[in-house]
């Protein structure tokens, strides 16, 4: 007995398509319980785009070939060639993935960032709170002032030095999304330049192919 037919590969057209929607909706940046239903809506949308040729497309089916995708990206960039300055063909495939990559880097350094500034904190409050029981039961309430005052200062310039680190990450955020920008609009205009081109071409060989019709019919 035969088995069940064996599910084809995703085509260039169809990662493009998809690519191009989650670029759009960015389902990866939703809150915690929401992702997965983020994804959903977006194979919905998938299903329904002439430019996507599969008639059926799961949620988690777009997710792992997002993930795929985006794995064999990284691991494009880490070679010998492009570490070495050497220029590759920048496709829109190529471009929309450097974009989402970065919004994915950019994503998780702010959801670290934020996960440190909570657990500093909660450390804060619990050395706080410490504090203050100690200071109740201690004869010597100058010398734990002091001390007191001493761990305030440390937490402060720990502080000062998350927020100084997160404003660094921000601001080269922005400038990878700036070039993103940059080279999205520059592949589009090379785009139409080719349209363009590929006009004037048609519209010379069918004044040329004219021309001989009426050469002919006068003879």
């Amino acid at each position: 007995m035969a088995g069940a037919p064996r599910r084809k590969n995703f085509t260039d057209d169809e990662d493009l398509a998809q690519l191009r929607q989650i670029h759009a909706d960015r389902p990866f940046l939703r809150q915690r319980g929401g992702i997965m239903a983020a994804w959903d809506a977006l194979a919905t949308k998938l299903v329904v785009d002439e430019n996507f040729p599969r008639n059926k497309v799961s949620g988690k089916t777009a997710s792992g070939r997002f993930d795929k995708l985006v794995e064999a990206h990284r691991a494009a960039a880490e070679e010998p060639a492009k570490a070495s300055g050497v220029d590759e063909d920048e496709s829109e495939k190529v471009i929309l993935l450097d974009d989402l990559v970065a919004m994915l880097d950019d994503h998780a350094t702010k959801t670290t960032a934020a996960k440190e500034t909570e657990l500093r904190k909660r450390e804060r409050e619990e050395e706080t709170s410490l504090l203050v029981k100690e200071s109740e039961d201690d004869s010597t309430p100058v010398k734990k002032r002091k001390e007191t005052e001493l761990k305030d200062l440390l937490i402060t310039l720990k502080e000062k030095e998350l927020a100084e680190r997160q404003e660094v990450r921000e601001l080269e955020a922005e400038r990878r999304r700036r070039e993103r920008e940059e080279d999205l609009d520059e592949a589009a205009r090379a785009r139409r330049e080719a349209n363009k081109q590929m006009l004037r071409l048609v519209s010379v060989i069918g004044d040329a192919v004219l021309a001989v019709v009426k050469a002919n019919k006068g003879d």
